[in-house]
């Protein structure tokens, strides 16, 4: 079974994923844990398992024994683990229903609001489809650049160029990329390589190490994808920049992109910088070119 994503994912998985940013404790040990949490088909505001507060918890404590049995079977049936907030206990009868159904039960001491935004999210990134793409991420003037291109054409020396110079790395040689709640491109490093980099001549070397914690970022989103490829004599390349931005398509979101010819005495990081700059410039209505063809264009008129 795929564990990364899908439409299904076992008890067990969830509780490893959950247990941390949830504060999830257990309250029947590992009972349950094989059964199933189904993802797919969920409404906007729906959760695959179920949340109780403190309005449960009351509202049980004023049943009588028999109103208790028959509320719990109904608003607990078939379902594969309950988490119940603010620090509360659970009562004997969800206990003793949880037992018998072989349904895990979890807790937590934060509030069923924050809950529930936190499992929102985390659900959300489960089901979420995620692509894999090899290069470099990182965020260079509030933009998140992902770095693409030819094999060997210096990648990962330019991004350590630009981290040197005060830049944020993400992800060196593999990055994972998905959709966020508003449909645009996150990316993030693969857990194995987060902080990591391969430099030729020095083999993996961490970033957080050596230019420190404010040098890290741990996810962004993709602005702008910049293609390094080897200069190759005799083509033509675009020399007024009419055509920047190109585009690619990226889990079905359009994604501008600029490609820089690597040639020798080029400085890579400096390019990337500007391309960051002319982008920004762009996104505001500015293009060079445009302005240049006016102002020719106005010559020739008064000549």
């Amino acid at each position: 079974m795929n564990e990364g994503r899908g439409d299904s994912l076992q008890v067990h998985q969830f509780y490893q994923k959950a247990k941390i940013p949830i504060e999830l404790g257990q309250a029947l040990g590992r009972t349950g844990f094989s059964k199933i949490i189904k993802t797919s088909g969920l409404l906007r505001d729906s959760l695959p398992v179920p949340l109780w507060g403190k309005r449960e918890i009351h509202k049980i404590e004023r049943m009588s024994s028999y109103q208790r049995k028959d509320f719990v079977q109904k608003e607990l049936q078939g379902m594969p683990c309950l988490i119940l907030t603010d620090g509360l206990s659970y009562p004997r009868s969800v206990k003793q229903y949880a037992r018998e159904k072989m349904m895990a039960l979890f807790t937590t001491e934060l509030s069923r609001s924050k809950s529930r935004a936190l499992l929102k999210k985390m659900f959300f990134a489960f089901t979420t489809p995620q692509l894999v793409l090899s290069g470099g991420l990182l965020t260079i003037f509030g933009q998140g650049i992902l770095i693409m291109g030819d094999s060997g054409v210096g990648k990962s020396e330019s991004a350590l160029e630009l981290i040197s110079r005060g830049h944020l790395f993400v992800s060196d040689d593999v990055v994972q990329i998905q959709k966020d709640a508003d449909g645009k491109l996150v990316g993030s490093a693969a857990p194995l390589s987060r902080n990591f980099m391969e430099i030729r001549g020095l083999g993996i070397i961490n970033i957080q190490k050596i230019f420190g914690n404010k040098s890290i970022c741990s996810k962004t989103r993709i602005d702008l994808i910049v293609m390094l490829r080897r200069w190759k004599a005799g083509k033509e390349y675009d020399r007024l920049g009419l055509k920047f931005p190109e585009s690619r398509k990226i889990l079905s979101v359009t994604v501008p992109k600029i490609t820089i010819p690597v040639a020798p005495g080029r400085n890579i990081a400096t390019l990337i910088e500007v391309a960051c700059k002319v982008f920004m410039l762009k996104k505001k209505g500015y293009i060079a070119a445009r302005e240049i063809t006016e102002n020719l264009e106005r010559a020739i008129a008064i000549g």
